[in-house]
């Protein structure tokens, strides 16, 4: 256990004044951010840390106060916060001033080839040319730390307080008190899932819906901030522009390619909050392991809980088959943080006027699909959360159309007796529809059937009919052409607006067996038609 010992004085200096100074320096702050530690180039541990205090705070030249950089060989030697506020002191930090190519070579680590990462985009930046400390803590004679919550958590076996200290605490608690409801400095790359937009690098506040690490190629981290991510054609691929690059043979290409595929939050499990949000969109943030050092695993990431909210630094975007995804890279970081309030306001409104899609147009004539329902719309997430109860339901939503299946509309159609059906007319085998349609909002996606009569209500103008006839001449026929037409608008593949086309939609919900209703939850479009 700690103990606290009476020693000499200690000088201790302001944040701007230690950036000034060659020797190492003493200092208190407040802690407004803390990521959690990750694997180095070499052996260590680090964590970002973000500190503040007054002289920091009308400074031009940190907006977003200091950063410093704290190293450890063990990760329980590092700074821990609680809480955003907490103080910390720092006994012998150095100050270190990066040139842009020092701050390039710090950001990526050994074993991730230039080939796949886009330097010209990273943060450098937020570091070039600015001091940052370097805590180099549990080594001899280097830096030590003391972070106050209430009871100091110390880096070493002994501590000190003097007199003074705790009139320094007590007048940087009322600074933190101050700075809570005031945002720090730039937020240029701070974005709303909203505003996210591919091939750039992002920062954002969440709350961790779930984690998916059932699979081998990558964790797959679903967060929210109650925005709506815009939506886009399935035909949509806009990964970093090293995607057309030939790997070197004997080189294993970046993890992140192999693991690019789009991917769906499960509602129902034990990765996942059992609260989940109606609304807003789940972004999938892609974690692959972090490449080996001289053969050496650097082991998993460290993930945050499900159901925290975190801040994420320095995340890539990117879009895999119209999905919208981030993509956690080395030197990307996370630390705990503050619930968004904001975030939490203009959710709860959204569901008192069940505004379930944001980027949908507000005047209903422009969705080329209508019913004549009047009840409130369900979100999909809604959908697939109430498919537990094996409850049947009839919804009205508000979707995209993704993509459908067959993929050729020559095969939308079938005999009824292909089918297995009966009979309507004993002098002819009349045509049936059937097609699925895989329907997206901000909040999910589900396959939905059309069939027979509620697929001719839906195809109005388009009876269900051998669409796979063509003419003479070996070119589909005038019917087929048309109805391929119909559904590449609906896709949104003739120059549709930002945004997508949306159709306004009912569905069933149905079971083949109520006693296992997450196996045999099928979905069916009825009492809609297609503009």
């Amino acid at each position: 256990m700690a103990q606290e010992v009476r020693r000499t004085s200690y000088e201790y200096v302001m944040l701007a004044e230690a950036t000034e100074r060659e020797e190492k320096a003493n200092l208190y702050a407040v802690v407004v951010e803390c990521s959690v530690p990750r694997p180095t180039r070499g052996t260590d541990m680090v964590s970002n840390l973000r500190l503040v205090d007054p002289s920091t705070a009308t400074n031009p030249q940190f907006p977003e106060g200091l950063e410093m950089l704290a190293f450890s060989v063990e990760q329980r030697h590092l700074p821990t916060l609680r809480r955003p506020g907490d103080i910390i002191r720092l006994h012998r930090v150095t100050v270190r001033t990066d040139s842009a190519e020092t701050a390039v070579q710090r950001l990526i680590p050994s074993g991730v080839r230039f080939g796949f990462v886009d330097v010209a985009g990273l943060q450098v930046s937020q570091y070039n040319g600015k001091p940052q400390l370097i805590a180099k803590i549990h080594r001899a004679k280097e830096c030590s730390f003391c972070l106050f919550d209430g009871r100091p958590e110390v880096s070493s076996d002994t501590y000190t307080l003097e007199a003074r200290d705790p009139g320094i605490i007590s007048a940087l608690r009322s600074f933190g008190r101050l700075l809570a409801s005031t945002p720090l400095g730039s937020t240029a790359y701070l974005k709303r899932i909203k505003d996210i937009r591919a091939g750039g690098f992002f920062d954002i506040v969440c709350r961790v819906l779930s984690v998916d690490n059932r699979h081998l190629d990558a964790d797959v981290m679903f967060v929210w901030d109650g925005t709506d991510a815009l939506p886009l054609p399935f035909t949509v691929d806009q990964l970093d522009a090293s995607a057309g690059e030939v790997v070197p043979e004997g080189t294993q290409p970046d993890p992140a390619w192999l693991a690019a595929r789009r991917r769906a939050m499960h509602v129902h499990g034990n990765g996942t909050v059992p609260d989940l949000p109606a609304l807003g969109t789940a972004l999938p943030i892609i974690i692959t392991t972090p490449a080996p050092v001289e053969g050496k695993s650097r082991g998993p990431w460290v993930l945050p809980s499900v159901g925290s909210w975190v801040k994420l630094r320095n995340v890539r975007s990117w879009v895999v088959a119209g999905q919208l995804q981030g993509r956690y890279l080395p030197n990307s970081k996370w630390a705990p943080c503050n619930a968004d309030e904001q975030a939490l306001t203009e959710d709860a409104q959204r569901l008192k006027v069940n505004n379930v899609a944001g980027w949908a147009p507000s005047n209903l004539e422009h969705w080329l699909a209508n019913t004549q329902q009047v009840q409130p719309f369900t979100s999909l997430r809604t959908l697939q959360i109430q498919a537990g109860d094996g409850v049947p339901r009839k919804d009205r939503c508000l979707v995209n159309v993704v993509r459908y299946m067959p993929a050729d509309v020559a095969d939308f159609c079938y005999t009824r007796s292909q089918l297995g059906l009966p009979h309507t007319d004993v002098n002819q085998d009349s045509w049936v529809y059937l097609v699925k349609l895989h329907l997206q909002d901000a909040t999910g996606e589900i396959d939905a059937a059309l069939f027979d009569k509620d697929a001719n209500e839906f195809f109005q103008g388009f009876p269900a009919q051998d669409y796979s006839k063509s003419l003479q001449d070996g070119t589909p026929s005038p019917a087929c052409f048309a109805l391929q037409k119909k559904m590449d608008t609906l896709l949104g593949l003739q120059g549709g607006q930002e945004g997508g086309t949306w159709i306004e939609c009912c569905i069933k919900t149905y079971y083949t067996d109520r006693k296992h209703p997450l196996d045999t939850c099928q979905f069916r479009i009825f009492a809609t038609r297609l503009h």
